[in-house]
């Protein structure tokens, strides 16, 4: 009897090391796929973060000569107005190139989630903001391809209309990314 007793004792420990062994392995592979998933979701941020700057750079760079290109536009449309004629050339156009590319891999891999809700609002409102940026190119594009062939001061309007909305929207897109940045670079740091 004793000796079945000691089967049975054997056979219920090394059920139980069986058992905490397949525990054990559920837990590691469970640590590892949260690992894996903060791991990607921080390079998903970090590529956000890197895609910021170089929208920032983008904006930083044509802001300063609006004005400029304000001026000249509106020179060019007077001179339209006055002689008749339309310019055989006109004065340089810049705009930002905006991607948001990162970002939208960033929601779509789920990286976001990994982000406080108050966090994801400042980044959001950056994307809105070079959101409203880009669209200013798209209208100017839809506007040129709609008039193209018309007059040439519904031409120039456009040019000057998009300077002026420039002149609002990019200054205010510079300050929603910079606080972006600053918010990335705070919990990176954190």
């Amino acid at each position: 009897m004793q000796f079945g007793n000691l089967r049975l004792g054997k056979l219920l420990v090394e059920s139980a090391a069986i058992f905490f062994s397949v525990l054990l392995a559920f837990v590691v592979e469970q640590w590892r796929e949260d690992r894996n998933e903060r791991l990607e979701a921080e390079a998903a941020l970090n590529l956000v973060r890197a895609e910021l700057v170089q929208n920032l750079q983008e904006l930083e760079q044509v802001v300063p000569d609006r004005p400029a290109m304000l001026n000249s536009y509106i020179e060019v449309m007077n001179t339209f107005q006055t002689e008749g004629k339309f310019p055989p050339v006109l004065p340089d156009f810049v705009s930002p190139d905006i991607t948001s590319i990162a970002y939208e891999l960033a929601t779509d891999s789920g990286a976001v989630t990994t982000v406080e809700p108050h966090e994801l609002l400042v980044i959001a409102r950056a994307y809105e903001s070079l959101d409203t940026v880009r669209r200013n190119d798209t209208f100017l594009n839809n506007r040129n391809a709609q008039i193209r062939f018309n007059d040439g001061e519904q031409y120039l309007s456009g040019f000057i209309y998009y300077l002026n909305r420039a002149s609002m929207n990019e200054p205010e897109a510079i300050e929603d990314v910079r606080t972006a940045i600053d918010l990335l670079d705070k919990r990176a740091g954190g």
